[in-house]
């Protein structure tokens, strides 16, 4: 080995619980001043020790650390990150449902927050991204609008009754060099209307952009963020909007989650999982390469291609933050 070379450093597997309280708040914890990154807040959990699953690990740490006994588990994400002195992959899962009352058995503070009040900078640097797949929900929902669709808001309606209670309602333009800015103003202030008179539904509206140029501010005030296909994430040299706003991208392998990662993307879109009905006859990259490849990117990831709103726990087991598509807000 060259003087040069740096052995291969040991990833730490860590089991890391978003324990949700009864009211929809999240428990935090307070790291000791001794230990790595001490001073800073958490999500409870603890290393995984040999021959041992992530779930019986998590229910250990929980139980040692809290004093609770963790009743419901389901996967959120995986992390990967590197600091400088320490490599860690952070298995995360939501812990819906528990027995006891959480203390600090260690001594440590305790804080139960809603999901809007945690702070990234009160994290290390690696709890940030799972503070990111907390943000987001488990469904993003497609819409195809060309101009006859955004000269007629009316012809949407129908579609939109059947959307998940809450989702990311991407506006994915059918022709993007056909795009008209003046009519998007029109179509996405009506439908912001009609989601203010259906207060059910906990909707946020992404717009797909056509280049990297400066957006118009008036329209950024009525989204939620924007959305890059394959072809436009290409071209972009930096992340398009403010990190007030979210931004997405299409993508189709490891090079694509790798470009979207480096521009500073908060969800990534990864397809064909199965065959779809637009391309029949043509095969998805199954389950196993779509676990393959959401374990590539710290970004959450949302399968998609052949998928019903049924496929969510598949989806999950596989690695996926949730799953997207065209029909999921179809009846």
């Amino acid at each position: 080995m060259k003087t040069t070379d740096q052995p291969t450093r040991k990833r730490v597997h860590v089991a890391v619980g978003v324990i949700y309280g009864t009211d929809g708040r999240i428990l935090i914890a307070q790291r000791s001043a001794e230990q790595h990154l001490g001073g800073l807040w958490e999500f409870p959990g603890g290393k995984v020790e040999t021959g041992e699953t992530v779930n019986d690990a998590l229910v250990r740490e929980l139980h040692e650390e809290l004093g609770i006994t963790a009743l419901s588990q389901s996967a959120l994400c995986c992390i990967r990150h590197d600091y400088h002195d320490k490599s860690v992959l952070l298995d995360v899962w939501n812990v819906d449902t528990f027995a006891g009352t959480a203390q600090g058995k260690e001594g440590q503070p305790l804080r139960w927050l809603f999901p809007h009040e945690l702070r990234h900078q009160d994290f290390p640097e690696a709890n940030r991204a799972i503070i990111r797949a907390i943000m987001l929900p488990d469904f993003v929902a497609i819409l195809n609008i060309d101009s006859s669709i955004a000269s007629n808001i009316d012809s949407s309606y129908d579609s939109l009754q059947g959307l998940p209670d809450a989702c990311l309602l991407r506006l994915r333009n059918a022709a993007p060099t056909a795009a008209n800015p003046a009519r998007h103003h029109h179509y996405i202030s009506r439908l912001k209307d009609w989601f203010l008179a259906n207060t059910s539904l906990q909707t946020r509206l992404i717009l797909d952009i056509t280049s990297g140029d400066e957006l118009d501010p008036l329209l950024l005030e009525r989204l939620s963020g924007v959305h890059a296909n394959r072809h436009v994430l290409k071209t972009l040299h930096s992340r398009p909007v403010a990190d007030h706003l979210l931004f997405g991208a299409s993508c189709h392998n490891a090079e694509e989650l790798a470009l979207a990662q480096a521009l500073g993307a908060d969800y990534a879109l990864l397809s064909p999982v199965l065959e779809t009905s637009s391309h029949v006859g043509q095969a998805g990259m199954g389950w196993d390469t779509f676990r393959q490849l959401s374990q590539s990117t710290n970004l959450p990831v949302y399968a998609m291609g052949g998928l019903k709103k049924s496929d969510l726990p598949t989806a999950c087991h596989h690695g996926a933050r949730g799953i997207a598509g065209i029909s999921l807000f179809k009846k």
